[in-house]
C-alpha cells in the first residue's frame, strides 16, 4: 500500500542526506527508521514488563530493603 509522506524542508533534507548518506533511497531509509522504533517500543515494552514482575515477586524484599 503507498503512502504520501509529508516532511517539512528541514526533515526532508536531513531524510536526503540520510538516503544520500548510507545509499539507499528516502523510502528505504524511513521503513529502517520505522523498524528501529517499533523493535526499540517492543524491548521497552518486554522490560517494562519483565521489571513489573520482578518487582511484584520481589516486593516484600523491596520494602525491606528500602527502609
Amino acid at each position: 500500500m503507498a503512502m504520501t509522506l509529508r516532511l517539512d524542508e528541514e526533515h526532508d533534507r536531513l531524510l536526503a542526506a540520510l538516503a544520500a548518506k548510507f545509499g539507499r533511497s528516502k523510502t528505504e531509509v524511513v521503513e529502517i527508521a520505522l523498524d528501529e522504533l517499533a523493535a526499540r517500543a517492543d524491548k521497552s515494552a518486554r522490560t517494562r514488563a519483565a521489571f513489573e514482575r520482578v518487582r511484584a515477586r520481589d516486593a516484600d524484599l523491596l520494602d525491606r530493603l528500602a527502609r
